[in-house]
């Protein structure tokens, strides 16, 4: 059932241990951890592949024919850059206590996604949608007496295809309306366009 491929796509984090950052220079960063005892790592390109970037340019259909995201999808949460990302998935991701979230659907996550990043997606967090609270509890909200607690909540860090679509604002709005802390999300709004224009390295469903 879906809640169970939920839970098993964001039982990912729990599989992280330890991890390296490094910097070799002002302009080169690179993140070395272990999930689930395979080794990842996050760096960057000297050379710029631009049919990769390309081909997340997605203006969204819903956007309007001009579409650019707003610099914050939400008040009080934070909108960060990509420095912020190798930091989240190299000291909180790889100890299992937060989780770098693809709001994307699965058939464009299927194009490429940041190393370490789970799925969750935008469409899917709905009020109507009766696998709501088991998405939500696998994020880490506690069922209580017919409520969700979300003292134990984990800190997410939600990006989508960049700042021509909107998947990540509509991931956040939802969840700060189904009762999800704002403190506990950021916004990566430059998405796979802008990480893949810096050169930095994705993954598919195959690596």
């Amino acid at each position: 059932m879906l809640s169970h491929k939920v839970a098993a796509a964001l039982a990912v984090g729990a599989g992280l241990t330890t991890s390296l950052l490094a910097q070799s220079s002002p302009e080169i960063m690179n993140a070395a951890f272990m999930i689930n005892g395979v080794e990842k790592n996050i760096d960057q390109a000297v050379t710029l592949d631009a049919a990769q970037v390309g081909a997340f340019h997605k203006p969204s259909p819903n956007c309007g024919p001009l579409c650019i995201a707003p610099l914050s999808a939400a008040s009080n949460v934070p909108t960060v850059g990509e420095r912020e990302v190798i930091n989240f998935v190299a000291s909180v991701v790889s100890v299992g206590e937060g989780l770098l979230v693809d709001s994307r659907t699965p058939q464009d996550r299927a194009a490429g996604f940041i190393p370490a990043s789970v799925n969750v997606p935008h469409n899917l967090v709905q009020p109507e949608n009766p696998y709501m609270d088991d998405i939500l509890q696998a994020l880490g909200a506690r069922a209580f007496e017919g409520t969700l607690n979300f003292s134990d909540a984990m800190p997410l860090v939600i990006f989508d295809d960049g700042p021509t679509t909107n998947d990540a604002p509509t991931l956040i709005a939802g969840l700060i309306e189904a009762g999800y802390p704002s403190d506990k999300l950021s916004y990566y709004r430059g998405g796979m366009l802008v990480w893949t224009a810096l050169g930095l390295n994705t993954e598919d469903a195959k690596s």
